[in-house]
Formats: structure tokens, C-alpha cells, sequence
């Protein structure tokens, strides 16, 4: 693994932005969509292959 160095106030912008999206609907379907196929198989005809 490679580590990459950022300014702090990136750092800190980024921070912001996920805090921001963790409350939107958005990431809320999106976490609710992980769950509902998690448990799931899926075959290549399913994914549209």
C-alpha cells in the first residue's frame, strides 16, 4: 500500500464533505441497496451480461 500525503486543509474538506453526505437520502439508499443485495448471489444473466 502506498501513502499519500495531503495538506491538512484538504484533509479537513473531505472530512466535511462525508459528514455532509452521511446525511443525505442519498446515502441512505445507498447503504439500504448494500443490504438488501448483500446476502444475495448473483450470476452474470442477473447483472445484465
Amino acid at each position: 500500500m502506498e501513502t499519500v500525503t495531503i495538506p491538512k486543509e484538504d484533509f479537513e474538506l473531505k472530512e466535511r464533505e462525508i459528514e455532509t453526505l452521511r446525511d443525505t437520502s442519498l446515502y441512505a439508499r445507498l447503504l439500504e441497496f448494500e443490504k438488501n443485495i448483500s446476502h444475495k448471489k448473483f450470476t452474470r444473466k442477473d447483472l445484465g451480461f
